[in-house]
């Protein structure tokens, strides 16, 4: 029998902070009146709702090593593969209970978790292949190159020249053409065919950083330079290519992946501090146990958005109307959109302790 996974608690902290940020940007009362850093960038630009989805990529990367690379692990491609599947699949029907229809052109195959499924498989695949870091840093290397190359160079070969506009250009027309069943912004998909392969040279450069770390002493060190570095390749990149996370620019994957780096080396170094602080060290632990239960934590806030997205009898949501009752308080609209986005992440969060009682949090 092998040894459990090596957990590191930072990491783990790491990835329940981002979690719970990923909750705060879905689930604001109001997408118009919320603050400008917790919108989506509307086109071309990066925000902190930008950033969320690209470091957890990041973490899927970081994260794989420390499961498959440990001494007696037995590489088992079944299980791998189970568990990118029931990712994907859990994400398919997640879409499902949002927009239920039987119908097989409203169903929507891409998705958050079906991303994450596409990247934890080729990391995984990478981490069998090679126990080094260069196929790692090789193959994401090569995606950013294409990938930047296919969006200044290829048009749509229904016609048109190259295009970054939304729907255009060879990004667009993969996205209408190859995608199954529903688009979600109709002539675009914002986890379409061609986004997905920079997305998953996120996770790429996250595992590749995870080996380079663990070879040898130094690793916060390491941690802030390998940061600052992708941070300055991303804004050389943006000469060539704006900062999209929509297409998932090079400039993009490299910038994000430097932010999160950065934003682990300053968790990891702070980490053998925070006991000394009673109060930080109850975050701290509350904040590591999210991370550990990270994909339930998700399921559970997307059940939550499943029931408010429902109609009423006046044909207005229960998301809108109660988001309408909070914001008649007084309360500015920033700031009534914000707590409305609080109150969901405290009832998904408020539920884990009840689940993990009757062992039903989800590990696939």
């Amino acid at each position: 029998m092998t040894a459990p996974p090596p957990r590191d608690q930072s990491l783990d902290s790491f990835r329940g902070s981002d979690v719970l940020l990923m909750i705060l940007v879905n689930v604001q009362g109001s997408d118009a009146d919320a603050f400008g850093f917790l919108k989506h960038a509307a086109w071309n630009g990066l925000t902190l709702a930008d950033i969320v989805f690209p470091v957890f990529l990041l973490i899927v990367g970081l994260s794989a090593p420390l499961a498959l690379d440990r001494t007696g692990a037995v590489i088992n491609w079944a299980a791998i593969i189970r568990r990118a599947a029931l990712l994907f699949g859990i994400g398919v029907g997640l879409s499902w209970l949002i927009r239920p229809s039987f119908d097989p052109d409203m169903i929507r195959w891409s998705g958050v978790l079906q991303r994450i499924a596409i990247v934890y498989l080729v990391c995984a695949v990478v981490i069998i292949m090679q126990r080094g870091m260069g196929l790692a840093i090789g193959m994401a290397t090569l995606i950013l190159v294409v990938h930047t190359w296919m969006l200044l160079h290829v048009g749509a070969p229904s016609g048109g020249g190259p295009s970054m506009e939304p729907g255009m250009g060879i990004s667009g027309w993969l996205d209408q053409n190859f995608i199954p069943g529903k688009v979600l912004r109709k002539t675009w998909e914002p986890e379409g065919i061609l986004s997905t392969f920079p997305a998953v040279a996120n996770g790429l450069i996250g595992l590749a950083i995870m080996r380079w770390i663990k070879s040898g002493s130094g690793a916060v060190g390491k941690l802030f330079g390998a940061g600052l570095a992708l941070l300055l390749c991303g804004w050389v990149m943006t000469a060539i290519i704006p900062i999209n996370k929509n297409l998932w620019t090079a400039s993009f994957t490299l910038t994000t992946c430097g932010i999160g780096i950065l934003i682990w080396a300053c968790l990891k170094a702070a980490w053998p501090l925070i006991g000394s602080s009673r109060i930080a060290a109850q975050i701290a632990r509350w904040t590591v146990t999210l991370g550990q239960a990270a994909l339930t934590l998700y399921v559970v806030h997307t059940l939550l958005i499943a029931i408010i997205v429902r109609k009423l009898p006046n044909g207005d949501t229960v998301w809108t109307v109660s988001y309408k009752a909070l914001a008649s308080t007084g309360l500015s609209p920033p700031l009534a959109s914000l707590l409305y986005a609080c109150v969901a992440a405290g009832l998904s969060c408020a539920i884990l302790p009840w689940l993990r009682r009757r062992g039903w949090i989800l590990r696939v």
